[in-house]
């Protein structure tokens, strides 16, 4: 007997009320600003078709914020000698060697940002309310698979004796024999 009830939920199933959540979101936005989202989810899956591309990004958006940190602790001087001093001192928590959890937050703070800031746009027709619900669906679809391709690929950089391929299995045949061959419709 257990306690309280428990509701199994499968990750298709999961996935599936996820991007009606973003179709709905994007129903209710347009088309305007959900090709803008499709855009830049598009530029964050080039990262899992060329990985080179994330070690890249990560060092320079971790040079970005480490200047934009040394510039905010060196305020009132604008020595360049102190600036340099803060960048060197400036320990971020990710590298360009694993440059995933940088990826995975930049994923999240866009979508966070995305999907809460309102533009006000005249004229929004039925049309473009339902290739907004579309694109919404589809731009779901993508956050949902870039944050799972993110984490593994982020697991797979810190543990990779946890992912280390095992021996192949037994090769395994199958035979179907009895299948009738008569016609669908023939009764």
């Amino acid at each position: 007997m257990t306690d309280g009830l428990t509701l199994p939920i499968t990750y298709d199933q999961l996935m599936l009320l996820l991007m009606g959540l973003f179709m709905f979101v994007g129903a209710t936005r347009g088309w305007r600003q959900e090709f803008f989202s499709s855009v830049v989810l598009l530029a964050l899956t080039a990262v899992l078709v060329r990985p080179e591309l994330a070690e890249t990004v990560a060092d320079y958006v971790n040079k970005l914020i480490r200047m934009i940190l040394a510039f905010i602790q060196g305020f009132p001087s604008l020595d360049f000698g102190t600036l340099e001093e803060l960048y060197g001192g400036i320990e971020l928590p990710f590298d360009s060697n694993n440059p995933y959890p940088l990826l995975i937050g930049l994923l999240v703070v866009f979508v966070l940002l995305s999907y809460n800031i309102r533009v006000k746009l005249e004229g929004v027709t039925a049309m473009s309310r339902v290739l907004g619900g579309v694109l919404g669906l589809f731009n779901g679809f993508l956050v949902i698979s870039l944050f799972r391709e993110y984490v593994l690929r982020y697991y797979q950089k810190a543990q990779p004796a946890f992912f280390a391929a095992g021996e192949p299995a037994p090769r395994v045949s199958l035979a179907v024999q009895s299948v009738p061959t008569g016609e669908l419709l023939a009764g």
